[in-house]
């Protein structure tokens, strides 16, 4: 089945992360090509930039200032209205107050959309903001970390819609679960103490998952359960899959749930 850009586009940053270059991972997905290429170099570059370290005397300065700046001001005393005080200013300080009030206004709609659901004016931009966030998260402990967070909001999300209508999402069930895949996918990459922390916590919300959805399979009155079930037994074998890695010893044979580690969930 043919993939989203967005799952394809997680995919291959995955895939980079591993080592494979920009032109093969391209070579896969050529109907994408124009777009992803783009988008995976820069967040290449942004993955090889430095760390910013920020200096204490350098704030303090800044402080300084600024604190500066306001006591000067507030020794004026004569007061423009709003519209002089524009006509006054430079126009690099006119530009500086729009850009100002165009963050203020971005920041309002950021704090409106956390609270938003699906079919909600501001969802979107809770969704572009999540991709951002992730995109400028360099250290990979910090992207896993978030792929854990987001498949939670998505899976508080799937409860809160479906407690609203009596019906489950199925966009929101393929991304609470795609996110926990993801989130194990990034344990490939960690090493030692790392990795076993991480899978710790994929099992602690894969199993919170499988409660989930095993309380909505009770509740759900339609007619069709397929897709619930068939979550629910992923859910298992992830299980499975997850107490292999941690406990090799454990008995479980590892190809039998290996379909559950890698499966990417599309259900429409």
């Amino acid at each position: 089945m043919k993939r989203d850009i967005d799952e394809v586009l997680d995919f291959l940053l995955t895939e980079i992360e591993k080592g494979k270059r920009i032109e093969d991972c391209l070579k896969e997905f050529p109907e994408y090509a124009l777009e992803l290429e783009p988008l995976l170099r820069l967040a290449t570059e942004l993955n090889d930039l430095p760390k910013p370290e920020t200096r204490p005397e350098a704030i303090g300065e800044a402080l300084r200032k600024v604190r500066a700046f306001v006591a000067e001001r507030r020794q004026a005393k004569k007061r423009f209205p709003l519209v002089r005080f524009f006509s006054l200013q430079p126009a690099i300080v006119r530009v500086a107050a729009v850009v100002l009030l165009i963050v203020l206004i971005g920041w309002s709609s950021l704090a409106l959309s956390t609270r938003s659901m699906p079919g909600d004016f501001f969802y979107p931009i809770k969704l572009v903001s999540e991709k951002v966030q992730y995109i400028f998260t360099i250290n990979r402990e910090g992207k896993a970390e978030l792929r854990l967070i987001f498949a939670d909001k998505r899976t508080e999300e799937l409860v809160k819609m479906f407690n609203r209508n009596g019906k489950f999402n199925k966009e929101l069930l393929n991304a609470m679960l795609n996110e926990a895949q993801s989130a194990l996918s990034q344990s490939e990459l960690m090493t030692g103490s790392d990795s076993k922390m991480l899978l710790e916590k994929v099992a602690n919300l894969n199993q919170y998952q499988k409660k989930v959805l095993e309380g909505i399979r009770q509740r759900f009155c339609g007619y069709d359960t397929s897709i619930l079930d068939e979550a629910i037994v992923l859910c298992f074998e992830r299980h499975c899959c997850i107490q292999n890695k941690l406990n090799p010893q454990s008995g479980i044979e590892p190809d039998v749930y290996y379909r559950a580690w890698t499966r990417r969930c599309n259900w429409r």
